[in-house]
């Protein structure tokens, strides 16, 4: 007498499939939220380290010339973004005229050694002059960042909430 062999049974039943696809779904809903809050304190965590690299190139240029913040173009008599970050990139001289790095007679800088950083709230590194006496009513995105040229600030220009509800303009 011969026994008859069940058939063995290959691949999964749509119940196991929809078990193992349920339980999925409740893990990456637990997971999700706690990893997007913290996206957004790497973003403010950025932020607050490229804002620190400014503010300690100022303070160290403003050092080294004689307590005159970057920004002031001698020859034109104006403050200027382009004369900011290029007295913060380029070699200087003690009244603040730049040149390559190496020429005789700038013994001072560079404070930044590549491009000004980029604001991780809107992904501009340009900067807005305000110059000593002047004001703005707030920060408005156009640019990654606003200068203070009177008292040697630097804020980012964004709208936008740091993760612990406060502004990132006031980081």
């Amino acid at each position: 007498m011969k026994i008859l062999d069940r058939p063995t049974r290959q691949g999964f039943t749509l119940i196991e499939i929809m078990i193992a696809a349920s339980i999925l779904m409740v893990l990456a809903g637990m997971a999700i939220p706690a990893f997007s809050g913290t996206l957004e304190e790497a973003r403010d965590s950025t932020a607050r380290q490229m804002l620190g690299r400014m503010r300690t190139a100022i303070d160290f240029y403003a050092f080294q010339h004689d307590e005159s913040y970057p920004g002031y173009d001698v020859g034109s008599g104006s403050w200027s973004a382009a004369t900011f970050e290029n007295q913060l990139r380029m070699a200087s001289d003690l009244d603040g005229n730049t040149a390559a790095i190496g020429t005789s007679g700038y013994a001072f800088g560079p404070y930044l050694n590549d491009a000004l950083p980029i604001n991780p709230y809107n992904e501009l590194s340009s900067v807005m002059m305000v110059a000593p006496g002047g004001s703005i009513i707030g920060p408005d995105d156009s640019t990654g960042w606003i200068y203070f040229a009177d008292t040697g600030v630097m804020r980012a220009n964004s709208t936008e909430s740091t993760y612990d509800g406060g502004a990132a303009y006031d980081l």
